[in-house]
C-alpha cells in the first residue's frame, strides 16, 4: 500500500479475499484493497485479472470464498445486491441491464414502481417523468425521460445504466469500464462528471483499461494480476508506464505505428453509396491492398449505417460495393464471408457472440459451413482443434474446457474470442468497429499486431473506432465522417488529434 496520500476514513476495506470456483478456477487470490471516503480509486488490470469479480463481489452479485469486507470499519456479509445497496453501494455494469422496449424513465424506476403509485394501485407516470426528469437535468445529461432504450445510440443507453444508479442515491459508486462505449467527446465530459460526483461527496471505485483517463481523475490506483493485489498506489507516485508495466508483468513497448504494406492497387471500393432513410449519403472511398483505413467520428454520424451495409444487414439505396472488382450490393451476409470478408462488431453481447453458448459453439460459427468441420456433422475433433488455438493464440484466459459458456468470460476475453474467430479464415478484408472495446493493454497490442499481420500478404482492414489514439497508431490513412458524409481525410504521418476533433464536431469542413 501506497502512502496515506488523502488521509480519509476507510470506507471500504477488503482482506485476503479469494474466489474459487466449483471447477476449481480461482478468480481471486488473496486480494487486499482500502478505498478511503471521497476519493476516485482505480482498479487496473489485464482482462482476466479479477476486476470484475472483484467488484461483483463488493456489490453481492457473487459470494467470496473467503476473506473478510468492512465498510466503514465494520465487518459485513453483502448476501445481495439489494444488501449492497442498503448500504449505499451502487454499480454500473460492463454490460447493459437496461430494457431496451422500456423508456428512460421507466427503467430507472424499474422496482420502484410502488413508490409513484396511487391509492387505486395505478402508476402515476407524470410523476415518475418529473423526478427523473429533474435527475437528468441535475446530472446534466443528454436524455429524455420518454425516450425509448433500444432507439438511442450506445453511448446514450450507458448514460441510462449511469442513470439509474444514482437514482438509488449511493455514497459508493462501481463503474466498470463505464467509458468503453463512448466517443472521444463523450468522455472528457463524463470524466468532468464522474469528478463532480467526487466533488458531491461520492466515493468513486472506477474500473478501466484506458489509463489515460484514470491519471486523469484518480486520486490512487490499485493494480491486479492474476487474481492477485500488484500494489495500491497514490497516482503522484507512480507513472503511467510503471502502472502499464506492473499490469502486464513485465516491460512493454508503448511504440506502435502502421504496418508498411501497402500497395498500388484497390481491394475494396466504395461509389457514392446512400442508404435510404438513413445517414450515410454519397459515400466514396477505397481501400488499397494491404492497407488499414481509419473511419474517425463522433457517435451517431453514419459510422453504424456504413457497418451495417458493409456487411449485407441492410442493402443501399443507390451506389457500389466492389471487392476486387466483385460487385456486393445485393449479397447477403454469407455471401460476402464467403468473397472474403469478416466482420468484428462493436456489440460483442447483442450481435458478435451467443453469450449463453459454449466457448466451442462461439469459436466455429462462420466456420462450421466450411466442409473440414464435416459435410453433414460437424467433426467435432476438428472443430476442438480450431477453438484451441483460437483461445491459444489469442490468450483468452478463463476457459476450463471447451463447454464452458461465453458468458462466464471476461468482456476484454469474450473480444479476443470473437476477433481470432473472424481472424482465423482466409480473409480479403476484415471489417472491424470498436473492436479494442473493453480490452486491456496487451489484449489490444495483440489485436493490433493481429491486424497488421493481415496486412503482410495484401489483405487490408477498414477500422471503425471511437478511439483516436487506436487509429493513429495502426492506419494508413484516416477518413473522418460528419453527418453521414466523409469531410476529411488524413495520411499517416500527418496526423493531429485537434485537426481531427474540429472535423468530426462539424467545426471545420473540407
Amino acid at each position: 500500500m501506497g502512502p496515506d496520500f488523502l488521509g480519509g476514513a476507510e470506507v471500504i476495506t477488503i482482506k485476503d479475499l479469494t474466489k474459487r470456483y466449483p471447477n476449481g478456477f480461482e478468480a481471486l487470490k488473496g486480494v487486499n484493497l482500502s478505498v478511503k471516503k471521497g476519493e476516485i480509486h482505480s482498479i487496473v488490470g489485464e482482462n482476466g485479472a479479477g476486476k470484475t469479480t472483484l467488484m461483483n463481489i463488493i456489490f453481492g452479485l457473487i459470494k467470496p470464498t473467503t476473506g473478510s469486507i468492512s465498510v466503514d470499519d465494520k465487518e459485513v456479509n453483502i448476501s445481495s445486491t439489494g444488501k449492497a445497496i442498503e448500504m449505499g453501494i451502487g454499480m454500473v455494469h460492463q454490460h447493459f441491464m437496461i430494457v431496451p422496449n422500456l423508456s428512460v424513465m421507466e427503467n430507472v424506476v424499474l422496482g420502484s414502481e410502488k413508490d409513484f403509485t396511487n391509492f387505486f394501485g395505478k402508476i402515476d407516470y407524470k410523476s415518475i417523468k418529473l423526478k427523473v426528469g429533474d435527475l437528468i437535468k441535475k446530472l446534466k445529461l443528454s436524455l429524455s425521460p420518454e425516450d425509448i432504450v433500444r432507439d438511442l445510440p450506445i453511448g446514450k443507453q450507458q448514460l441510462v445504466e449511469i442513470l439509474k444508479v444514482l437514482y438509488k442515491g449511493p455514497e459508493i459508486i462501481i463503474l466498470d469500464e463505464p467509458t468503453a462505449v463512448l466517443v472521444p467527446t463523450e468522455v472528457n465530459d463524463f470524466l468532468d462528471f464522474v469528478i463532480n460526483l467526487k466533488n458531491e461527496g461520492k466515493t468513486v471505485i472506477f474500473i478501466s483499461h484506458r489509463l489515460k483517463e484514470v491519471f486523469k481523475i484518480s486520486d490512487s490506483i490499485t493494480v491486479l494480476r492474476n487474481g492477485k493485489t500488484v500494489g495500491s498506489y497514490s497516482k503522484q507516485d507512480i507513472t503511467r508506464d510503471e502502472v502499464a508495466n506492473l499490469m502486464i508483468g513485465k516491460k512493454f513497448d508503448f511504440n506502435a505505428t502502421p504496418p508498411k504494406n501497402e500497395k498500388e492497387e484497390i481491394l475494396f471500393s466504395v461509389d457514392d453509396l446512400s442508404l435510404k432513410g438513413m445517414m450515410i449519403k454519397n459515400i466514396s472511398f477505397n481501400i488499397k491492398k494491404g492497407e488499414i483505413l481509419g473511419v474517425a467520428g463522433v457517435e451517431g454520424n453514419g459510422q453504424e449505417d456504413l457497418f451495417s451495409v458493409l456487411t449485407g444487414d441492410i442493402l443501399p439505396e443507390q451506389g457500389s460495393v466492389k471487392l476486387a472488382d466483385k460487385e456486393l450490393n445485393k449479397s447477403t451476409i454469407l455471401e460476402k464471408r464467403k468473397a472474403g470478408i469478416a466482420y468484428i462488431t462493436d456489440d460483442r453481447i447483442k450481435n458478435g457472440l451467443a453469450i449463453d453458448r459454449s466457448i466451442l459453439e462461439n469459436g466455429i460459427a462462420y466456420h462450421h459451413k466450411d466442409q473440414r468441420f464435416g459435410k453433414v456433422l460437424i467433426n467435432n475433433k476438428n472443430s476442438v482443434k480450431l477453438v484451441t488455438g483460437i483461445v491459444e493464440d489469442y490468450d483468452v484466459r478463463g476457459v476450463k474446457n471447451m463447454k464452458t459458456p461465453v458468458s462466464s468470460l471476461s468482456g476484454g476475453n469474450m473480444q479476443k474470442l470473437l476477433v481470432g474467430r473472424e481472424l482465423n479464415n482466409q480473409v480479403k478484408l476484415l471489417i472491424a468497429s470498436q473492436p479494442t472495446s473493453g480490452v486491456d493493454i496487451a489484449a489490444k497490442a495483440l489485436i493490433h499486431d493481429s491486424f497488421k499481420e493481415l496486412t503482410v500478404e495484401g489483405n487490408s482492414v477498414l477500422l471503425i473506432s471511437s478511439d483516436l489514439d487506436e487509429l493513429m497508431s495502426i492506419s494508413n490513412r484516416i477518413i473522418v465522417l460528419y453527418r453521414g458524409k466523409i469531410v476529411a481525410e488524413f495520411k499517416y504521418p500527418d496526423y493531429d488529434i485537434k485537426e481531427l476533433s474540429y472535423y468530426m464536431t462539424g467545426l471545420k469542413e473540407s
